[in-house]
């Protein structure tokens, strides 16, 4: 959100170490309410954008916002999500992870970045050795392919993780077929 954007940005000045602030470019047009008091956001605090208790999407930056799509198109279909923003990733709130986890028993990661050697993988992989017994499936990801992105719109058509294919993966975590067409 872009009150998050701010009071991540002012909690990252006021840190006493180096802090790299990045965010998606996707994210630039997102526009909401914002404090003029400045509110300050700690980092290493995930977000509950929403409670749910058939499945935890943990979602990274943009992912939030395709999470959320998603989510709205799954409750249609009798399907309750939890969607935690993890807003930084180093630290990483890995205590709202695990509960999370341990509440819904599925987990389905979102990330911005490739594939082989993203956050999404380290995720993945704690949640299995913290929560291994609360699980009901194998923990999933969801990232971009192991290429680099091409420049041309045709080509990257199916390039970028969407909506569509969060509810289709967690209509598979779940045993149930999703047709997520009118997404």
């Amino acid at each position: 959100t872009a009150e998050d954007a701010k009071g991540l940005l002012l909690e990252s000045i006021q840190d006493d170490n180096p802090v790299v602030f990045l965010e998606h470019r996707w994210l630039h047009n997102i526009k909401g309410e914002v404090s003029e008091k400045p509110k300050y956001i700690p980092l290493g605090k995930a977000r509950m954008v929403q409670e749910g208790s058939d499945i935890t999407l943990i979602a990274i930056s943009y992912m939030v916002v395709e999470a959320i799509h998603a989510v709205e198109f799954l409750t249609t279909q009798g399907i309750s999500c939890e969607v935690l923003d993890l807003r930084t990733i180093a630290p990483l709130d890995w205590q709202s992870v695990f509960a999370s986890a341990g509440k819904t028993g599925r987990v389905l990661v979102l990330d911005t970045g490739t594939t082989t050697g993203s956050i999404s993988g380290e995720i993945v992989s704690r949640v299995v050795d913290k929560c291994w017994e609360t699980l009901k499936c194998a923990p999933q990801r969801l990232a971009m392919p192991d290429y680099p992105e091409s420049t041309s719109f045709a080509l990257t058509a199916n390039y970028h993780v969407r909506a569509e294919h969060i509810a289709e993966k967690v209509g598979q975590m779940l045993g149930r077929k999703i047709d997520a067409g009118s997404l």
